[in-house]
């Protein structure tokens, strides 16, 4: 065997030893932020955290609330870490580009239980529709109506 080939077996046989380094998901990179600049949006998290994007669909769908075409590339805030109840969980909200005022969502996710809770804010010919989804508890809906107002 020529120096050539033993060098690319050697390296090829160090490879399983050398640790894999996976990219930190959204959700675990909002935990630990401590600064709104620091903190992944919405669109990131819905797109790359399949536990996040699945709470909200699910907590959409057993509320009978179709899923807006704009969310997956909607107006954001960031995902920034909440304590409500003694609970650690993720708050964010999203918008619909251009008309933010009559289209909104405003999220809990919990992350033990990997479920969300969330407001849905919605205008219908003129009428503001306001719907709480994933059954949220007192503290959350305060958290969820708190933030209806920015």
């Amino acid at each position: 065997m020529n120096r050539h080939a033993r060098l690319l077996l050697l390296f090829a046989l160090s490879l399983p030893a050398l640790p894999l380094q996976a990219k930190e998901s959204p959700v675990e990179q909002a935990l630990r932020c401590t600064k709104s600049t620091a903190c992944p949006y919405f669109p990131e998290a819905y797109k790359r955290d399949r536990d996040f994007r699945d709470a909200f669909k699910d907590a959409l769908k057993q509320a009978g609330i179709k899923r807006p075409r704009w969310v997956p590339d909607g107006v954001s805030g960031p995902v920034e870490p909440v304590v409500v109840g003694g609970a650690k969980m993720l708050f964010t909200n999203v918008c619909e580009p251009h008309n933010c005022g009559d289209h909104r969502l405003m999220l809990l996710y919990r992350v033990d239980s990997k479920s969300m809770a969330g407001l849905y804010i919605s205008d219908a010919d003129g009428k503001i529709s306001k719907t709480f989804f994933g059954n949220p508890s007192q503290a959350e809906q305060d958290v969820l109506k708190k933030d209806e107002r920015n």
